[in-house]
């Protein structure tokens, strides 16, 4: 016995489509297709079928009874089908996040004070996920690294990478308890008195003198730190005045080892921001990446 042919899914989603919306201009609407491709699709099922399945007049089209009949039949094997491809793509996710492994490069200070006190709660959320953290201070070449995504400070473009806004950083003046000042400084004692701490980002200082109107020269050199942690240590040991970048000095504030120096506050030049290699992210790696975001906003 010779099989049926069968008709395809472009097809019986014309059909479906037309008998739904009730025209094929609006069936095509639905489907993004032309009114012309879904009046092809019924013809072809019509030619399959050897039977008219709408009337065509002046005024439109008109269901025949064998198309309300063979629509009513074929409805329900098309939920069906999207039901089932439904169930695969979640099964197919949960399977992607089952003994997952996330790898990110971060640099040490936000690493220490933004990431690890909020990981547990991505941990929580998605027990199946691992997060590596390789800390870093080098801008890495993450697909080489077998890197996911690298969370950087500084100011893109970055070669080879996509960088998205994290946060901005806002700077403010901190100072030790012990590091006795009478009132609040002015901003040329500031800038020309007081000792200042500095970290790589030497710059950071003249922007927020600027910031707070200073039109004198840059401050003297003071003592400099690779890695902003030092600097908040040597401000918190009574060294001088350091300034604390967004909420990454808030553990020395709450424990009261810092005070802040200065009321004003002003934006850095500089932000963290989230970079990975072109192209879409692995399922677990875009999970952390959106919660990242969610968390800093």
């Amino acid at each position: 016995m010779r099989p049926t042919r069968l008709p395809s899914m472009e097809q019986l989603r014309a059909l479906d489509a037309a008998l739904r919306a009730g025209s094929f201009g609006q069936a095509g609407a639905a489907l993004g297709l032309t009114h012309g491709a879904i009046s092809r699709h019924i013809a072809a099922l019509e030619a399959m079928l050897g039977a008219p399945l709408f009337r065509r007049g002046p005024r439109g089209t008109e269901p025949t009874p064998l198309a309300r009949r063979y629509h009513g039949e074929v409805a329900p094997l098309l939920a069906g089908i999207e039901d089932a491809t439904r169930r695969a793509a979640a099964r197919r996710r949960r399977a992607q996040d089952s003994a997952a492994e996330v790898r990110i490069g971060v640099v040490p200070t936000f690493a220490a004070r933004w990431l690890l006190p909020r990981l547990p709660g991505f941990n929580a959320a998605h027990p199946a996920i691992r997060v590596d953290v390789v800390a870093t201070t080098e801008l890495q070449d993450a697909q080489r690294q077998g890197l996911d995504f690298l969370v950087r400070h500084g100011i893109p473009p970055w070669p080879g990478l996509e960088a998205t806004l994290l946060m901005p950083e806002t700077l403010r003046p901190v100072r030790a308890p012990s590091f006795k000042l009478r009132g609040t400084p002015s901003i040329k004692a500031i800038a020309e008195r007081l000792p200042l701490i500095f970290d790589v980002n030497r710059d950071h200082w003249m922007a927020w003198l600027t910031a707070a109107g200073w039109r004198g020269a840059a401050p003297a050199n003071g003592p400099v730190f690779s890695d902003f942690g030092l600097t908040l240590e040597a401000a918190a040991a009574g060294l001088g005045l350091a300034l604390a970048r967004g909420d990454l000095a808030d553990r020395e504030i709450a424990a009261g080892r810092l005070v802040y120096a200065h009321p004003f506050a002003a934006p850095g030049p500089r932000a963290h921001h989230l970079a990975k290699p072109p192209g879409p992210l692995r399922r677990p790696a875009q999970l952390l990446w959106d919660w990242m975001r969610a968390e800093a906003a």
